[in-house]
């Protein structure tokens, strides 16, 4: 009985060990290896490589202050001390296809002002090589590069709304660049007492550009057509870098059909593309980059309508990220938009990542 009691304690305490062994085992092969974030160079700063995928990604955005004093340059009306707070987030995910660049791109913004909170999608669309689909900023405004780097710099406005749209740029190596589009239309405007949307129910409202840029500058140039007023809106730009300090451009736009009549009631019917009042507008600016970190600029616009506006800033890049941005502006309204004129400023505090 002695020798048959050690022997199945044996065989006991074996079975034990090695079931504690395996366990061991399964336990210590749980762990994955940790993979560190990589960094992506292939589409410029600020890309890394999601985990798991040869996707790159940024992120990046900034949050935003503006203290608005005096009279709207706008539309006149003296609101006191207004203050505007906002925040926005850009997510960008590139890859490289045999097609060419694989790229979806989703921004977004948070806006309080005088404690009225609004959020808006700015642009949420996909691009593969030239071609894009999806909703953003139209391209009649961001083809030429919307205007000068000033706050108010659409007083005298330049683009169409935010919009559905398709379309297609061909770029060569020599700086030339082609675009072709559709767009849906987006928004409303008041015409004899009805509101009116822009959108056409049954054909979107195609466009077409070219540009061309180089050390010097560039010019560029866009058309579109509103299919549903059956009216045209072109604008081109020239931009010159004078030197290393100094840097101009202009732009001009022209609309057909502003005195139509075709709208509700006998009222005017307006284009999509465009925004301004009058046949034609105008729009130039400078930059001059002081020092390393202060750049005044300056703009001014007319709208054939009897509408000038004027504006004066100074961009001084306190720290890497960080700028404070104090403006001036001047507007003498006409036409349309009444008489009188305003004085006011704003003074911007944004940090960007």
């Amino acid at each position: 009985m002695t020798i048959k009691s050690l022997l199945l304690a044996s065989a006991t305490a074996l079975a034990a060990f090695q079931n504690a062994t395996a366990a061991d085992a399964i336990v210590a092969a749980e762990p994955e290896p940790m993979e560190y974030v990589r960094v992506c160079d292939a589409f410029g700063k600020g890309y890394f490589y999601i985990p798991g995928t040869e996707t790159c990604l940024k992120i990046g955005g900034y949050v935003r202050f503006d203290n608005m004093l005096g009279e709207s340059p706008y539309n006149g009306i003296n609101d006191g001390w207004v203050g505007h707070t906002r925040a926005t987030l850009r997510y960008d995910a590139a890859s490289d296809t045999e097609y060419g660049t694989l790229r979806s791109f989703i921004e977004h913004r948070w806006d309080n002002t005088d404690g009225v909170e609004k959020f808006t999608l700015i642009s949420s669309y996909i691009e593969l090589g030239g071609f894009r689909a999806g909703y953003s900023d139209s391209r009649f405004d961001k083809w030429l590069d919307s205007a000068g780097n000033i706050i108010n710099d659409d007083v005298i406005d330049y683009s169409p709304n935010r919009t559905p749209q398709v379309s297609y740029v061909y770029k060569t190596d020599n700086g030339f660049e082609l675009l072709i589009g559709l767009e849906e239309g987006n928004g409303t405007y008041s015409a004899g007492g009805t509101t009116v949307y822009y959108k056409d129910e049954d054909w979107p409202d195609p466009l077409a550009g070219f540009k061309y840029k180089q050390d010097w500058g560039g010019i560029s140039a866009i058309i579109g057509y509103d299919a549903q007023s059956e009216e045209m809106a072109a604008k081109a730009r020239l931009d010159l870098t004078l030197n290393d300090v100094f840097s101009i451009f202009i732009m001009g736009g022209y609309q057909s059909g502003w005195d139509n009549e075709d709208g509700p009631a006998g009222s005017r019917q307006r284009n999509f593309f465009g925004s301004w009042n009058g046949e034609w507008a105008a729009w130039s600016g400078f930059a001059a980059k002081v020092t390393d970190k202060a750049t005044i600029n300056g703009q001014a616009a007319y709208e054939e309508d009897g509408t000038f506006a004027a504006a004066l800033n100074v961009e001084y890049k306190m720290v890497s990220g960080f700028k404070i941005m104090p403006e001036i502006n001047y507007t003498d309204f006409g036409g349309v938009r009444g008489d009188g004129n305003a004085f006011g400023g704003t003074v911007r505090f944004q940090r960007d990542f």
